[in-house]
């Protein structure tokens, strides 16, 4: 799996000029990715090489590509893309202040790792990209969140229930899923995921764009 990022100067945009911008850079860091992972330029060049097809639960694919797997996140001033040949899921947060009403969300142990924390913002990104990362890699969407235990540093839980907290309803552990977490700048938190059985090799690479 390759991870490529760039973070961008947002002063000055409006929300809707920055949603335009993450997306151009988006399509820019997974083309970069593509041309790495050996696709043609030209193959690239042409303007239909990026049409997407979606899965059973709404995940994008290439329609041409299906041997090829990817995942986009973003977040202000920040965008990432991950690339592989397996099942992946990217999900990206600037630290900051989280709502404390969301632990409601967490299971026991989530919420145990969160606040024995002494930097309490960053184990939440950590937890809460994680979480994302994992729905983004199955395809099951919002309704899964709840049913996903992440603890950094521990094995994966999905749950077969809403009740995450209820043991009996543990669906199993997800042995399978290897994660990678990164703190840039000690400002935002990068979790990558992915499904295999084996744990492969991961590049970070930070990409630099200007204003598109």
């Amino acid at each position: 799996m390759n991870i490529y990022f760039a973070n961008y100067d947002r002063n000055g945009m409006t929300a809707v000029e920055e949603s335009k911008y993450q997306h151009a850079v988006g399509r820019q860091l997974l083309k970069t990715a593509l041309l790495r992972a050996g696709v043609s330029k030209d193959f690239l060049s042409k303007e239909e090489s990026l049409i997407f097809a979606y899965g059973p639960s709404g995940k994008p694919l290439f329609h041409d590509l299906p041997d090829v797997h990817f995942n986009i996140s973003h977040t202000g001033g920040l965008v990432v893309c991950a690339v592989g040949n397996i099942p992946i899921g990217i999900d990206a947060e600037r630290i900051r202040p989280y709502p404390k009403s969301v632990l409601r969300k967490m299971t026991d142990r989530e919420r145990l790792y969160i606040q024995k924390s002494d930097r309490q913002d960053e184990a939440f990104m950590r937890v809460w990209t994680m979480k994302e990362a994992m729905i983004k890699l199955t395809g099951d969407g919002l309704a899964a969140f709840e049913r996903t235990e992440c603890v950094p540093g521990e094995v994966l839980h999905m749950y077969s229930k809403r009740t995450v907290c209820d043991e009996a309803a543990v669906f199993g552990a997800l042995s399978d899923i290897h994660c990678r977490q990164l703190v840039w700048q000690g400002q935002y938190v990068i979790t990558a995921v992915e499904n295999t059985n084996k744990n492969q090799d991961c590049i970070f690479s930070k990409k630099v764009y200007n204003r598109l």
